[in-house]
C-alpha cells in the first residue's frame, strides 16, 4: 500500500485511477498471450482484494456486497476452471475469454458478479440446498468420529 501512496504522490495518479492502468495494461498483455496465466490469475485476485480492502474501510454496505459476490462468483468460476481448464485450454483465447469474465464480474458498471450470483448460483444453491446441509452433516458426523477414534486410541496407548 506505502508502495502506491508513493508512486500515485510522485505522479499525481490517484491510486484508484493507477489500479484501472494496470488492469487495462494485464488485459492488453494477456490479448497479445504474454505471460497470459500469470496476469490473469493477477487481475482476478489482485485488483479485486484491493478493492475489497477498500470497500472494507469505507462508510457503506452496497461496495461490500459487491466484493463478497465477487469473491463467491470468483470461488465458483475457480472451481470449475480447475477441473474443466484443460479441455478449456484448447479454446482459442481462452485467457483473453477469462480474462473478460473477470473484468465483467468486477467492474463497477457492470455488476456482472451480481448478475452471474442471482441467475445462477442462488438458485443452485437454494435447489441443493438440502444436500448441502446433509453433506454438512455427514461430514460432522465423521469428524466426531475421528476425534473419538483418536482420543481411544491416545487413551489406549497411555495404558499401555
Amino acid at each position: 500500500m506505502e508502495a502506491l501512496n508513493t508512486l500515485s504522490a510522485k505522479t499525481g495518479v490517484p491510486i484508484k485511477s493507477l489500479m484501472q492502468y494496470t488492469l487495462f495494461s494485464g488485459v492488453a498483455l494477456v490479448m497479445l498471450g504474454i505471460g497470459q496465466t500469470y496476469i490473469t490469475n493477477i487481475i482476478g485476485v489482485a485488483y479485486p482484494a484491493f478493492m475489497s480492502f477498500m470497500a472494507l474501510e469505507s462508510e457503506g454496505l452496497d461496495d461490500d456486497k459487491q466484493w463478497l459476490t465477487y469473491w463467491v462468483c470468483f470461488g465458483a468460476f475457480n472451481i470449475i476452471d480447475q477441473f474443466a481448464g484443460i479441455i478449456l485450454r484448447i479454446i482459442p483465447f481462452y485467457f483473453f475469454l477469462k480474462c473478460g469474465f473477470l473484468v465483467y464480474l468486477m467492474h463497477p458498471s457492470f455488476l456482472g458478479a451480481t448478475q452471474v450470483y442471482n441467475s445462477f448460483i442462488l438458485p443452485r444453491m437454494n435447489e441443493y440446498a438440502h444436500q448441502i446441509e446433509q453433506l454438512e452433516k455427514n461430514a460432522a458426523d465423521l469428524l466426531k468420529q475421528g476425534e473419538k477414534f483418536a482420543k481411544d486410541k491416545v487413551a489406549g496407548d497411555k495404558k499401555d
